[in-house]
């Protein structure tokens, strides 16, 4: 298992997250991040008249952390690069991380086990029952 995490562009989140989404991975973990690279922000030059640079230490950036098989590895680095890659200063990073455990804290499954959704009967049955009792409220009021 490894961890993929990349840090994009804000404007590209909503490609990214569709790109990615048809890859079938299962879940991430995405959070609004300031930050900046080699770049050190954004330095504009002085107003006419105004003493000093001002600048702009820190970026605002997406952050998205995936835990995946190794084998999906490199088709989601491929459609990260794909849909984050212009070639200027800023496009981002992607790391990848070993992941040694994971625990799915509601039932203790460990490993891949864990990574995998399993939605118990009983929330799908509650779910089921909540859509026959909307409808039965909608037909109710119809009449």
């Amino acid at each position: 298992m490894k961890e993929v995490i990349a840090i994009i562009r804000p404007e590209r989140w909503h490609h990214t997250k569709s790109r990615v989404q048809r890859l079938r991975l299962p879940a991430f973990t995405q959070q609004r991040v300031l930050g900046r690279g080699r770049e050190r922000g954004l330095r504009y030059l002085p107003r006419q008249g105004a003493s000093r640079q001002t600048s702009i230490q820190y970026l605002p950036k997406r952050m998205i952390s995936w835990i995946v098989e190794d084998a999906q590895v490199e088709p989601l680095i491929q459609a990260l690069i794909e849909t984050n890659q212009t070639g200027q200063l800023g496009d981002g990073k992607i790391f990848v991380l070993p992941i040694d455990e994971a625990v799915r804290l509601r039932t203790g499954e460990r490993g891949r086990d864990a990574l995998h959704a399993q939605v118990p009967a009983d929330i799908i049955m509650g779910k089921a029952q909540h859509a026959v009792q909307a409808t039965e409220l909608t037909h109710a009021s119809r009449e």
